[in-house]
């Protein structure tokens, strides 16, 4: 069996196992954690994992936040200006960082206990804006009700979480759903 049909086995026990409720909305944070080569693939099947999460009796939500920066970005008044000079982009633009927080609680609506709200593309954040910073933020301002799930290419360490293996983590604590080595 393949890492990504093993990821897939992984998180369907995961989603099976029955859920607590008492947990603080970090605790309710799942982040699926797979190398970064396999991104694609995770992409290619992704209908996989709603199937576990329905046959477990759950609802399944998606949002792909690709795109997302180039959008905010082409909407954004002074577009012109950073295209002319790009590096007038500064890293962990507040304004980016508000933007995805509302089109990610807009976009995952309204969840309930019993869904997983699931995200994708976590990766194009990479040189943007800190993963850390939009799923804080996210969190603080919007109550998870179910389950949000973050499919991050990456890896763990403990609870230190690092994007692309490219940059210094971050102390998180979610739920890891990983093959294990």
């Amino acid at each position: 069996m393949g890492r990504v049909e093993e990821l897939i086995e992984v998180y369907g026990r995961r989603v099976a196992l029955p859920w607590e409720e008492m947990l603080s909305d970090q605790e309710k944070v799942w982040f699926c954690v797979y190398e970064p080569v396999y991104e694609r693939r995770i992409q290619a099947r992704l209908e996989e994992f709603k199937i576990k999460t329905v046959t477990a009796g759950h609802r399944w939500v998606h949002y792909d936040i690709c795109g997302d920066f180039e959008s905010w970005l082409i909407e954004n008044e002074y577009h012109e200006e950073y295209f002319k000079k790009p590096s007038d982009l500064e890293y962990d633009l507040p304004d980016f960082c508000s933007y995805m927080v509302d089109t990610l609680s807009t976009k995952l609506g309204d969840g309930d206990s019993n869904t997983v709200s699931a995200i994708t593309g976590i990766g194009t954040l990479f040189g943007i804006v800190r993963a850390s910073t939009i799923i804080d933020n996210l969190i603080r301002q919007t109550r998870v009700s179910g389950r949000l799930l973050f499919f991050f290419p990456g890896d763990r360490d403990g609870r230190n979480y690092r994007l692309l293996k490219a940059r210094d983590g971050w102390n998180y604590l979610a739920t890891p759903i990983e093959v294990e080595e």
